[in-house]
C-alpha cells in the first residue's frame, strides 16, 4: 500500500512539475516526464486495485492522486507568491 501511495504521489509531483504553468521551478520539467508520471500513476491505481479490490481500489487511488494535485499548487503559490514587504 506504502508503494501504492508514493507512487501516486510522486506522479502527481512529476505532473506539476512538468506543467508549463508551474511555480516552483525556474524551468519545467521536460515532456517525456509526464509519460513517465503517467506510468506511475497507473502503476499505482493498479496496486490499489490489487490489494483493495477494483472498486474501492480505484476510490482510493483516485482520492490519494486528486488531493495532493490540489494541495500541491496551493501550497506552492503560499510559499513562492505570498504578500511580502517590499
Amino acid at each position: 500500500m506504502l508503494v501504492a501511495v508514493l507512487a501516486t504521489f510522486a506522479s502527481v509531483a512529476l505532473f506539476y512539475l512538468s506543467d508549463r504553468q508551474q511555480r516552483w521551478l525556474d524551468q519545467p520539467l521536460p515532456a517525456f516526464t509526464r509519460l513517465i508520471a503517467l506510468a506511475m500513476l497507473a502503476g499505482g491505481l493498479l496496486l490499489f486495485t490489487l490489494q483493495l479490490g477494483v472498486s474501492v481500489g480505484l476510490f482510493v487511488g483516485l482520492w490519494v492522486s486528486t488531493l495532493p494535485a490540489l494541495l500541491v499548487p496551493l501550497i506552492v503559490s503560499h510559499y513562492r507568491d505570498r504578500y511580502q514587504r517590499r
